[in-house]
C-alpha cells in the first residue's frame, strides 16, 4: 500500500516593499502634487516644506524642513530608513534687475533653489543607495534659457542642470539615479502670483509655447512618477524638458 505524500503547500507570497518618497517643497505647486500622487500610487510620503503641514494632507508625512539649512536636512534625513525617491521641487522666485539685485535676495534663490537640492540629495546618499533609488530635482526651462531680470533663478536652475548631471555619473556606482526635469511655465502658486501682478503674461507664454498653453502641476507630477518606472532604468545623469516645445521653439 503505497502512501501519498502531503503535497506541501506553497510558501506565502512576501508581500510587495513598500516604496518610500521624500519630497521637498511638498505644501505646494509641482511638490505638492507628486506628493499626492505618490500616494495614490501606494507609496508612503514624507513632505519636507517650511510651510506647516496640512491636518488633510492626503496622506503625505508633513515635517517642517528648511531645505536651505544644512544642519536641518542632516537631522531630517537620519530619521529617514531606506528611500526610493527623492524629489527635490521646493525653490522660491527670485526677480530683479541685475545690477540692483540685493545680495541678499540672491544668496536666498540660491541656497533655496540650488543648494537645498545638494543638501539634500547629500544627507539621503546612504538611504537611497540602500534601496537604489532616484533623485528628481525640479530645474525649470530658465535653466537652459536666460530673461531679463532673472539673475540668480537662472544661474540657480542652471547649477541645478549640472548638479544633477554630476551626481548621476558619480553615484551611478551606488545604484542611484539622478534625473532632472525642466518644466515650462506651470500653474503653480507662484506662476499665478506673476501672472496676477503682472510679472507674467499669459498671453505672451502661450504664442511662445508650440503647444500653445501652461501646464497643470499634475502633469508634472505624473511624469515625474512616470521615471520610477524599470521602463526608464537608463535614464540618468541628463534633464529632460516638459514644456509643450517651449525650449525647441526658435521662432518667436
Amino acid at each position: 500500500m503505497t502512501h501519498e505524500r502531503p503535497a506541501h503547500p506553497h510558501p506565502p507570497e512576501a508581500e510587495p516593499r513598500v516604496r518610500r518618497a521624500v519630497v521637498t517643497g511638498a505644501a505646494s505647486g509641482i511638490g505638492a502634487a507628486t506628493a499626492r500622487r505618490l500616494v495614490r500610487a501606494g507609496w508612503q510620503v514624507t513632505g519636507w516644506d517650511l510651510t506647516p503641514p496640512d491636518e488633510d494632507s492626503d496622506g503625505v508625512h508633513g515635517h517642517i524642513v528648511d531645505v536651505a539649512d544644512h544642519r536641518a536636512v542632516v537631522e531630517a534625513a537620519d530619521a529617514v530608513d531606506g528611500l526610493d525617491l527623492l524629489v527635490n521641487a521646493a525653490g522660491i522666485g527670485g526677480s530683479g534687475a541685475a545690477a540692483t539685485l540685493a545680495p541678499s535676495r540672491w544668496d536666498r534663490v540660491l541656497a533655496v533653489d540650488l543648494n537645498a537640492v545638494f543638501y539634500t540629495s547629500q544627507a539621503l546618499h546612504g538611504a537611497l543607495s540602500d534601496r537604489r533609488g532616484l533623485i528628481v530635482n525640479i530645474a525649470s526651462i530658465t535653466a537652459h534659457r536666460a530673461g531679463r531680470n532673472r539673475a540668480a533663478y537662472c544661474t540657480a536652475k542652471a547649477g541645478v542642470v549640472m548638479l544633477t548631471e554630476v551626481l548621476g555619473v558619480e553615484w551611478a556606482a551606488d545604484g542611484i539615479r539622478v534625473v532632472g526635469v525642466s518644466p515650462g511655465y506651470t500653474r503653480t502658486p507662484m506662476v499665478e502670483r506673476a501672472l496676477a501682478t503682472g510679472g507674467l503674461d499669459e498671453d505672451r507664454i502661450r504664442t511662445r509655447t508650440p503647444q500653445g498653453r501652461l501646464l497643470a502641476a499634475d502633469e508634472v507630477a505624473a511624469f515625474v512618477h512616470a521615471l520610477t518606472e524599470d521602463t526608464f532604468a537608463a535614464v540618468t545623469a541628463t534633464t529632460l524638458p516638459f514644456d509643450g516645445g517651449w525650449t525647441a521653439n526658435g521662432d518667436y
